[in-house]
């Protein structure tokens, strides 16, 4: 048995979260992103991706966007020439930035390439790549894998449509946004959880879906009423 390693509190230095999405998405940590089947998940995700490689402000954000970054994207449900590629060009984004991979993700991996946003659609087939590791370990790979690139993790899941338990990945997540159709054609996300700020200073958001010759895509983002 290996020995305990202690860790005086007076050993370690404070330091503030850093937001890939203020108050919604940090960065080094892992986000889960909920929501009803239809709602746009996927479609957010994609948004998101497409804002940071071309380094444009988060939905409704205000001040300076950060400089363009690079994105890693696993998806296993959309195919990557008819439904990927079209709805990161309707959104905006820089291809170059954004690299697709079908297999599990190490930090060697993208030491290189160095990702602001690592996507996981949909978590369940990802866990799926690992065969018999516990889900609980890798999901500690997978929160790993944010702390030791800072980038921001995202875990897309339709959480009750899940067998496994789901309780594991809500419990690791140190931010959750969950997305809910309320009616009119309007989705809104809004911070359910989160380890690092209080959830009533984040105010919910509302989008719609808008259609363009080649996919759909996220538009008309507001203020939750």
């Amino acid at each position: 048995m290996a020995a305990i390693h202690w860790t005086t509190l007076t050993e370690v230095q404070s330091k503030p979260v850093h937001w890939f999405w203020g108050g919604r998405i940090p960065l080094g940590k892992v986000t889960l992103l909920d929501g009803e089947p239809g709602s746009g998940k996927s479609l957010l995700a994609l948004d998101l991706a497409a804002r940071a490689s071309r380094g444009l402000l988060m939905p409704l954000e205000r001040g300076a966007a950060a400089p363009a970054a690079n994105v890693v994207l696993f998806n296993d449900d959309d195919n990557l020439s008819d439904t990927i590629r079209p709805r990161l060009e309707a959104a905006g984004a820089d291809l170059t930035r954004i690299r697709s991979v079908d297999g599990p993700i190490s930090i060697t991996d993208v030491q290189d390439f160095r990702p602001s946003l690592i996507i996981l659609d949909p978590l369940s087939v990802y866990l799926c790549l690992e065969g018999d590791m516990p889900p609980r370990t890798i999901l500690k790979n997978i929160t790993r894998l944010a702390r030791e690139t800072n980038a921001a993790v995202l875990v897309v899941q339709s959480l009750a449509k899940e067998s496994f338990r789901t309780d594991d990945i809500y419990d690791v997540a140190r931010s959750v946004l969950r997305i809910s159709t309320i009616g009119h054609g309007r989705q809104r996300v809004a911070l359910a959880k989160s380890n690092l700020i209080a959830v009533n200073e984040i105010p919910p958001l509302v989008y719609h879906f808008e259609s363009t010759p080649t996919a759909v895509k996220l538009a008309g983002w507001a203020d939750s009423v």
